[in-house]
């Protein structure tokens, strides 16, 4: 399976103290360098006061929000560029894409195994000239920090001003704003989408490998995410369970596609069988993530059941006399050799399967037990050659070149309407050539693919990576 992007996007809190969390050496086990668009540290400290005072002024109730945090992860091939010209190019261009300041620092995880950016940035633009405020009476605060309209307000039973309550005398400054207000894009879905576009094309154009590069997942598309595994997680066996049942689904997918069920009933199956009933668990009895692996189930065998019937309807592809189309062809037959391997190998499955059940009845209960290995030694067989099986149709087509058998089949089914069209109205060659040239490199290349990711799935079962 290709790689994905990996942007993950958190709020902060406290944003001094995360920018000393991530650019500490005393903190950090592997901390290559860091960059920043500002040179006074102090803008941070600014930062969060406006944050805090503007926060407080409004009356919102929950915890203020000082910054925003990316966490990037890298390819590791990118450890032997120069670390410092490549942290500063991330910076750079996020401030040149957003036009608000950031922080970053270069990590790696403490088993080096994850090479990763952490930048945090501010959502507010600073102004060129601070406004600031001076008070023209004597202003009264109270222990919240809330301006009081009288000194009395502010005094206990004996007179005297109440601890951590405070006032500001006439003509003293009592506000200074360092920045314009706060961008509303950074806290909308469409910022997260965007920014891990923007850096998913940044980092594919330092891989010249086009079997590298990254893809940015669709939640529109037919596929499942899996989630990613963090380090301690006390629920780690429950996820790569969680995992091994959405992957199951997403190479169903993969054969689905292939057999010729439509990449949009495969989707309406997804919702109906997968989301629908997650939705309606979570609001019935609410979060029960091990749930999840029986509705999976459930929607494989449904899916399976449609790739049954589309098997008996394939449909002969016209011939065109072209080498990309010629290529496309052989990819597309290699994948239906691959689906009849594996309705074999489910086959063969599926009866290991009921012979283990029939024994485990209780009127088998006096059954060898050299059968009864015999038995369990066939369906481990069996399933180990289907697991293998349907793991293979992504592999024909990443090693052609494509991003994943969706992207494939869409490109393909183009061609072969395509060809059918120009053919019946004797079509120029040329304009069916350099159209087909297009399918092709649409297929390939990273921009609004529909692929796999780890990355957060609003589902039972999702967590936080």
């Amino acid at each position: 399976m290709g790689r994905h992007s990996f942007i993950q996007h958190s709020k902060l809190t406290d944003v001094r103290g995360r920018i000393d969390y991530i650019s500490n050496p005393k903190r950090q086990e592997h901390l290559y360098c860091t960059y920043s668009t500002v040179k006074d540290p102090a803008f941070w400290d600014y930062l969060a006061e406006q944050n805090q005072n503007d926060f407080r002024a409004s009356g919102a109730s929950g915890r203020c929000i000082e910054a925003r945090e990316l966490i990037i992860a890298l390819l590791e091939e990118f450890q032997d560029l120069d670390h410092e010209k490549l942290l500063a190019s991330f910076v750079r261009k996020f401030k040149e894409v957003y036009g608000v300041d950031a922080v970053a620092a270069l990590h790696h995880n403490k088993a080096m195994t994850n090479f990763h950016i952490h930048l945090i940035f501010s959502e507010r633009k600073a102004v060129d000239q601070p406004a600031i405020k001076r008070a023209s009476r004597n202003m009264f605060y109270d222990e919240n920090g809330k301006h009081v309209r009288t000194k009395k307000e502010i005094l206990n039973e004996s007179g005297s001003i109440r601890k951590g309550c405070h006032i500001i005398r006439k003509g003293e400054i009592y506000d200074i704003h360092y920045f314009g207000p706060k961008d509303k894009m950074f806290k909308s879905k469409n910022f997260t989408a965007d920014v891990k576009r923007v850096f998913t094309d940044f980092i594919n154009e330092m891989v010249a490998d086009e079997g590298r590069k990254l893809t940015v997942f669709d939640h529109d598309g037919p596929y499942l995410a899996t989630k990613k595994i963090g380090k301690h997680n006390p629920m780690e066996v429950e996820i790569r369970a969680d995992n091994a049942a959405r992957q199951e689904w997403n190479h169903t997918v993969d054969e689905a596609l292939t057999a010729g069920v439509p990449e949009p009933k495969i989707c309406e199956i997804r919702d109906q069988t997968i989301r629908k009933p997650v939705v309606e668990s979570v609001r019935r009895d609410g979060f029960h993530p091990e749930r999840l692996e029986d509705i999976l189930k459930r929607a494989v065998a449904v899916l399976v059941r449609m790739i049954k019937i589309m098997g008996k309807q394939m449909k002969e592809v016209p011939s065109f006399d072209e080498e990309t189309y010629r290529r496309m062809c052989a990819v597309n037959q290699e994948l239906i050799r691959q689906n009849e391997v594996i309705r074999k190998a489910r086959f063969r499955m599926e009866r290991a399967l009921a012979i283990s059940d029939e024994l485990n009845k209780p009127i088998h209960i006096m059954t060898g037990r050299k059968k009864r290995e015999m038995v369990l030694m066939e369906l481990a067989s069996a399933k180990y050659e289907y697991d293998t099986a349907i793991e293979k149709p992504d592999e024909i087509v990443k090693r052609a070149g494509y991003r994943n058998v969706a992207a494939f089949t869409r490109a393909f089914k183009k061609a072969c309407a395509l060809i059918e069209s120009e053919q019946q109205q004797n079509g120029q060659k040329e304009s069916i050539i350099a159209k087909l040239h297009q399918y092709e490199r649409e297929a390939k290349r990273e921009d609004g693919a529909t692929d796999r990711k780890r990355s957060k799935q609003p589902s039972i079962g999702s967590r936080n990576n």
